[in-house]
């Protein structure tokens, strides 16, 4: 293999691995600390698009950067208007409960990461409480 062709696979290997995990691509209901109910949608297309209970839509690039496991949590972190956040799922079976966590301090590890939730998500329903 030529280093040409080696640079352009390699580029290409970058590029598929940065799209959304299939574990929280897709539709999800979400409700906020004060209550208020969303809906969230990752694409497949690197766009987090959010909607409020008015129907208004708020669509933003998002490309993630990190994926992990440490314990039970799974989480993906995903980079949206220059700001950390992430998908958190708690039981890493549970793919149908998640959380979306914006990053609050400068650290490179999820094990040192600090953040404030955002919103509580489900698959299926609003979720009856916030919170992890």
């Amino acid at each position: 293999m030529t280093s040409k062709a080696a640079i352009i696979l390699f580029g290409l290997i970058l590029l598929a691995s940065c799209k959304p995990s299939d574990k929280y691509a897709g539709d999800w209901y979400a409700l906020s600390d004060t209550g208020e109910q969303a809906m969230i949608h990752f694409s497949k297309e690197k766009t987090m698009t959010f909607t409020d209970e008015s129907g208004n839509e708020e669509t933003f690039e998002i490309n993630q950067n990190v994926a992990g496991i440490m314990n039970s949590t799974r989480y993906y972190r995903v980079v949206v208007d220059g700001s950390n956040y992430y998908v958190i799922f708690e039981d890493k079976d549970d793919e149908k409960n998640a959380h979306l966590v914006k990053q609050t301090n400068i650290a490179d590890d999820f094990e040192d990461m600090a953040g404030e939730v955002v919103y509580t998500m489900n698959r299926d329903d609003y979720p009856a409480e916030f919170g992890l």
